[in-house]
């Protein structure tokens, strides 16, 4: 089959988990679904003619970043709440298939703690935005339709790490005794 162009075209971001009372449908401008880095180190042998980089088997994942339209009461005490605690974050989207017309749904959950909270500069017919960023997350879910993409769970070791619902750190967990 060929290749097809896959095209996200529409966004939800519920606080909380999918609550339609938590939904942010009207007021979300721009949302940032986290994505996955391997840390890497530099090696370059005694004898060698070159530098490598070295996956050292590590993840960082990158924040939740999501802006919304004008100033959001309801939203700002989730910055820094008593006893810091984390919650959880809902993204819906639409991602149509171009070349089939097929509307798949795209769905991410995130569990992290709000760090940032920005309010935008005040411009006379722009009115405000507000931009905030999640970090510290210890539980991350992605599905593409019905199909696991990415699962992260921090407290699970090197058993939550799964990409296309295979686990990357099998081996790794088995020989830790994890598995």
């Amino acid at each position: 089959m060929p290749a097809t162009l896959y095209n996200l075209d529409s966004a939800n971001l519920f606080i909380g988990d999918d609550d339609p009372t938590n939904s942010q449908f009207l007021t979300l401008k721009t949302v940032k679904v986290p994505g996955l880095e391997e840390q890497t180190k530099d090696h370059m042998g005694g004898g060698a003619v070159a530098s490598i980089k070295l996956a050292m088997r590590s993840f960082t994942i990158a924040p939740l970043a999501f802006s919304l339209e004008g100033f959001n009461p309801t939203i700002m005490p989730r910055f820094m709440p008593a006893g810091a605690a984390r919650i959880k974050y809902t993204i819906r989207g639409n991602v149509r298939d171009i070349r089939t017309h097929e509307d798949i749904p795209l769905r991410a959950i995130v569990e992290g703690r709000m760090t940032k909270a920005e309010i935008s500069e005040f411009k006379k017919d722009d009115g405000v935005s507000t931009d905030y960023e999640i970090n510290e997350i210890l539980f991350y879910h992605l599905y593409f339709g019905a199909d696991e993409k990415i699962y992260f769970d921090y407290w699970a070791g090197p058993n939550g790490l799964r990409i296309d619902a295979v686990s990357t750190l099998q081996g790794v967990s088995r020989n830790l005794g994890l598995s």
